[in-house]
C-alpha cells in the first residue's frame, strides 16, 4: 500500500527548460532539470519521448485453457536484434476520447478478431519512466466464447500486419519462464493471471 511507504527524501527538482525537437508519430522533447546531485546544484539534460498512453490485455479462454496473443514485426526490435518479430499480449495506443478499457476491447477485435467479456484491471504503471511518458493500462480479459470471431490481423491503414497466435496457457507459462520470448508487459500479464488463476496453467 502506498501509505506504507515513507516520504521521499530526494531533493526538489524543477523543469528549467523544455523544447520539442521532433513531432511525428511520437514527440521527442529535451528537458533541462534543475536539481541537486549529492548536495551540488546541477542542470541535468534528459531526452523524453511521448506518444500517449497504451493499453494491453491478456485474452484467455478459461474453458480451453488457452491464451490469444499476436505476433508482429516491431521496428525497434528489428533494429536491436535484426529479426524484430515479437509475441505479445494484444495492445495499442489509447486514442483521444478512449480509456484503457475501450482501447483493449477495440484492439482485441482489430488485432485478433475476438470479443472480450469481463475485464480485470491490474493497474496503469509507467512503461519505462527514464525516457517515456507512456503509462500502460493493464488488463486480464476472458474471451467471449459466444461471440463470433473476426479475421483480426490489424488495420492496413495503420500498416499493421499481425498474426494471431492461440496457445495453451501452460505453454505460455513455459515461454515466460524461459525469460526472453515475451515482451515485458506480456510477461507481467502472464504472471498476474498465473497468480490469480493457477489452475488454468495445470
Amino acid at each position: 500500500m502506498a501509505d506504507q511507504l515513507a516520504d521521499s527524501r530526494l531533493p526538489p527538482v524543477s523543469i528549467k527548460e523544455r523544447r520539442t525537437v521532433y513531432d511525428g508519430w511520437l514527440t521527442l522533447e529535451v528537458a533541462v532539470l534543475e536539481t541537486t546531485v549529492h548536495g551540488e546544484p546541477r542542470l541535468v539534460r534528459r531526452e523524453v519521448h511521448d506518444h500517449g498512453d497504451g493499453a494491453a490485455v491478456l485474452v484467455y479462454d478459461s474453458v480451453r485453457r488457452t491464451a490469444v496473443l499476436v505476433r508482429q514485426v516491431r521496428a525497434a526490435a528489428l533494429l536491436a536484434d535484426g529479426r524484430g518479430i515479437t509475441l505479445e499480449a494484444i495492445a495499442g495506443i489509447v486514442d483521444d476520447g478512449e480509456n484503457g478499457e475501450t482501447t483493449v476491447r477495440r484492439e482485441a477485435w482489430e488485432e485478433a478478431g475476438c470479443v472480450v467479456g469481463k475485464l480485470e484491471f491490474l493497474g496503469r504503471p509507467y512503461a519505462s519512466p527514464g525516457s517515456l511518458t507512456e503509462r500502460v493500462w493493464l488488463y486480464l480479459g476472458e474471451v467471449d466464447a459466444t461471440a463470433p470471431r473476426g479475421k483480426g490481423g490489424g488495420l492496413a491503414e495503420e500498416n499493421e500486419e499481425i498474426e494471431v497466435v492461440e496457445l495453451p496457457l501452460s505453454a505460455l507459462a513455459d515461454l515466460a519462464d524461459g525469460g526472453e520470448a515475451l515482451d515485458l508487459k506480456t510477461r507481467l500479464l502472464v504472471e498476474a493471471l498465473r497468480r490469480r488463476r493457477p489452475e488454468l496453467f495445470a
